[in-house]
């Protein structure tokens, strides 16, 4: 090979994503981080870039609305967990300095995990003439991200790569709703929820090599989020004043 001659292996692997429901995600967290490792004592230079980005979006919307002329109290009891975390760990290590050849080994492990459980328990009554609308409303989103990277160059006798990544999504929903509607009133009540799952996962190894050097860049990126709106609809129009 002559000096100028340059040797380029690409290794893409993973591309998934995964989406339920028709809710819009806003408001993400985002965590990003580069990391490179460069030894300038050793004869043949070994460059380490990797770029890991994880983003995580949770969001949540509650809306009820009262229709008719009947005088009525509202009691909204809503409760909203929400838990987010991201985890990125990245171990580099670097021991080739002899010549001959370089033992490559990359391998990489990124796991989003989203639960999501809503429930709704509507109950319409009448008290003293006064309607009374209860309503008990509770969202519970989980949002993990684990990234985990090693990257390990050792001498050999000969050039190898070995890279693996291995990647696992996680994703639980769970939509409860309860009517009840009591005094023999003669209301019409309509629950609405749109909730969305999304997970999304791309890593990517690219090496370029020549007699002097060897440049290895890893990516690294996962989004994770829920989104939850729920609408609360009492029709009262068709009870007598």
């Amino acid at each position: 090979m002559e000096p100028d001659e340059k040797a380029k292996n690409d290794t893409t692997v993973g591309d998934h994503s995964e989406e339920n429901g028709t809710a819009e995600v806003t408001g993400p967290d985002h965590e990003e981080r580069d990391l490179s490792e460069h030894d300038a004592a050793d004869p043949r230079d070994v460059d380490i870039g990797v770029n890991q980005a994880s983003e995580a979006g949770d969001d949540v919307d509650m809306e009820v609305s009262i229709i008719g002329s009947r005088p009525a109290i509202v009691k909204l009891d809503a409760e909203v967990d929400q838990n987010g975390e991201i985890d990125q760990d990245a171990e580099i290590a670097s021991e080739a300095g002899e010549p001959g050849g370089r033992e490559i080994e990359v391998a990489a492990d990124q796991r989003p995990e989203v639960d999501q459980r809503i429930e709704v328990d509507v109950e319409v009554s009448e008290d003293d003439g006064i309607i009374v609308v209860e309503i008990d409303a509770e969202v519970e989103d989980d949002v993990e991200i684990e990234s985990d990277l090693d990257v390990e160059v050792d001498d050999d006798d000969e050039d190898s790569l070995d890279a693996e990544i291995d990647q696992e999504t996680e994703t639980d929903g769970n939509v409860d709703v309860d009517v009840e509607v009591r005094d023999d009133l003669d209301a019409e009540v309509d629950v609405d929820i749109a909730a969305l799952i999304k997970t999304a996962l791309l890593g990517t190894i690219d090496v370029a090599e020549n007699d002097d050097a060897a440049d290895i860049d890893v990516d690294l990126y996962e989004k994770a989020a829920a989104d939850g709106d729920v609408g609360v609809i009492v029709d009262l129009s068709d009870i007598d004043a």
